[in-house]
Parts: C-alpha cells; structure tokens; sequence
C-alpha cells in the first residue's frame, strides 16, 4: 500500500519563505479567535477506504470530494491490499451546528473508477488483478499518481446541476515513497451537465497536457481561489515560498485552459511571463468576508495534525504571522496524522466557521493502514 503524506502544508510554506510584512496603512489586521469547536465524527464511506480528501462546493448543498488512493474494505473488516490512485464522491452540507451529525459520503461508482485517469506514458493501462486494473502501476513495481492535493476550481454554477470547473494535477512518478521524478502539472476540465437526480459524478478530461512542465511553478496544484472576477492560483517553490497566479474569468463560462488569460505576482507587480521552479503541497486558501482577507490555513506537517492560520489583505500578500489553533489527535498506524485541510465550501460562506480534516491511520486486524478523517467545525469569535 501506499501513502503520500511528507510534505509541508500551503500555510508552512507561505509562512516560512515569506517575509512577515506588517499591513500597509489602510489594510485590516486580522487576528483569529476560536469560539467554539465542535466534532462531527470521521468522514465515512462504507465499503472504501480513502485517504487525503479535498472538497469543492459543486452545487446547492452539493460538495465533491476528490480523494488520493482508495482501497477497498473487504467482507472480513480489513483492508484490501491494492489502491486506486484518485476517486471522487459526493456529500450534502454538514448538518447544522445545533444537531450535528456524521457526514456520509456516497458514491455512484463502484471500486476501482479512477476520476482523474492516468495517460498512457504514466502506465495508464496499469496492472490488473481480479477483474480490476489500477492505473499508474508499472511492471518494474514502481507508480505514477495523480493525487489531488486540492479540489477542482469552479469557474461556473448553472441551472439543473450544470457545472464547469478545473483542476491541476502533479504528475509524479515514484518508487514506494521515493519520488523518481516530477514531469510536470496536467490541467483537467470537470463537468457536470444536467444533472437532475444529483447522482452522476463530473466527468473529466485531460484538456491541457503539461500546463506547466517541470521547470514552472504548479499554481493551482497546491490551493486557489475564486474572487472579485479572477481564479486566485497558488504553488509553491523549492526555497519554500508561495507563489500565487491569476486568471481573469471571462465570458459566460469561464475557461483556464489558454496561458494568455495567466498573470503571476512576481517581484511585487502583476506579469504575463511565468516564473519557474515549484514543489507540490497541500492546504487550503480561502475569502473570508468576516475579515476581509485572504485566509490561510494548513498543518505544521507529517506527523502531527497541528493547525496554523495566517490572514493577507490581497491575495498576493503580505501573510500574518501563523497562528496554532486547533491540534488534532494522531493515529498509531505507521504515518501518524498528515493532510490537514480546510473546506470553506462546506459553510455558508459568512466565514464565521470553517470545517478541517486531516488523515490518520489506525491499523486492522491483517496490519494494513485504516484511513480515518475526522471532521471538525471551528467557529470564528
């Protein structure tokens, strides 16, 4: 089996390679304070075993979630040994604060659906064992994953569940948890067309090859947002910045596959030339119309599920200092806790509360990893 959990969060990296520039004048200073904090249980999906969910508001009281490798949970209780290496599924709004309840998540499809597939040069046939084929295994035991460190970027929401958005995606090749190579970011288009039972999952499809190659910064692959007219896209650097892109969004349905519509913030202007070099990520970066900001928030990183916040009055910056407010407990499988993340698009969007995960593994009777993602609500004061 395997896991991908060591590297940093969005917030650590933002954090760490950023000077902490006080506000200019005129900018809000935002300083967080918990309130409340409320635990809705483990994320639950019978019958699979997921690891490193992300979400996305895809449409009225709709989240889709995109996951990293999925197993299956076999009759007898324990893990099944082989991964898919993304899966998608759907899940309603939490319930709310005054009667919480597990969120249950539910899928059309059945094991072994791959959301984002593997091209053919990433051993996209697989190898296959009882009927089901796993994408991006290659003979010589080593694999090519497409994991999700973020949800798709929604660039537009219709009427009867019509929905256009993005996502991008690393491509790596590893050997166990060695990474071989990194070949670059794929750009994936995920649609939904009219959808009135609300029980088909997007589809996907591969519409950029290498949006950015291997010299570029992945923007998009790490975090985004949506605000004020543009697609806010983040990826980090080797010396452990963060950097930050922009697309306008034009027309009726907004489009991200042509790099004429990209800006990147570098050297503190806004360019049409892109800069290069990255490192791919996880966390989550969100509006909040609360505070006025841009909100941050990930992990301290593998192997504990420590919680940091830091707040920017724009998009490009400058970050807050981080702040710890929330620790989540740790598991005793063989990776403890890692990918923590946010999911604005499970709140009303006041930004009073925002819900986190993170993923921690237990193990079964056979001594393979049980994934577990606990879900918890933090209010704002």
């Amino acid at each position: 089996m395997y896991h991908r959990s060591l590297h940093p969060s969005a917030l650590a990296l933002a954090i760490c390679g950023t000077a902490l520039a006080a506000p200019a004048d005129g900018q809000k200073t935002v300083a967080p304070v918990v309130s409340k904090i409320t635990a809705d249980g483990d994320l639950i999906d019978p019958g699979l075993n997921r690891d490193s969910c992300s979400s996305s508001l895809w449409s009225t009281n709709k989240i889709l979630w995109v996951c990293r490798d999925t197993q299956q949970v076999l009759a007898d209780g324990t893990i099944g040994p082989n991964s898919v290496v993304n899966s998608a599924l759907f899940s309603t709004l939490p319930t709310p604060l005054n009667d919480p309840q597990q969120l249950l998540l539910h899928s059309p499809e059945s094991f072994g659906h791959v959301f984002y597939a593997m091209e053919p040069d990433e051993c996209g046939q697989g190898l296959c064992e009882d009927g089901i084929c796993y994408p991006g295994l290659c003979s010589d035991g080593s694999r090519w994953v497409g994991w999700p460190d973020t949800g798709p970027v929604v660039t537009f929401r219709g009427l009867l569940g019509v929905v256009n958005a993005y996502a991008f995606i690393t491509q790596q090749h590893l050997n166990g948890l060695s990474v071989l190579n990194t070949t670059g970011y794929e750009l994936y288009h995920v649609t939904s067309g009219i959808n009135l039972e609300g029980n088909t999952l997007p589809s996907t499809k591969q519409h950029v090859d290498l949006l950015w190659n291997s010299t570029q910064i992945g923007y998009g692959s790490a975090a985004s947002v949506v605000h004020d007219g543009f697609a806010y896209l983040y990826g980090a650097t080797p010396n452990r910045k963060l950097a930050v892109a922009r697309a306008a969004l034009i027309g009726l349905v907004p489009s991200l596959e042509d790099h004429s519509v990209y800006e990147y913030y570098v050297h503190g202007t806004w360019t049409h030339t892109a800069p290069v070099s990255t490192d791919p990520t996880i966390g989550t970066i969100y509006y909040s119309p609360k505070w006025e900001s841009f909100v941050s928030i990930g992990g301290d990183g593998f192997p504990d599920a420590n919680f940091l916040i830091s707040t920017a009055p724009k998009a490009e910056g400058p970050w807050s200092a981080p702040l710890q407010f929330y620790s989540g407990s740790v598991g005793n499988g063989s990776l403890g806790a890692y990918s923590a993340v946010a999911h604005p698009g499970l709140t009303d969007g006041t930004g009073d509360y925002i819900f986190l995960t993170w993923t921690k593994t237990h193990p079964d009777v056979s001594g393979r990893d049980v994934y577990e993602q606990p879900l918890v609500r933090v209010d704002w004061e």
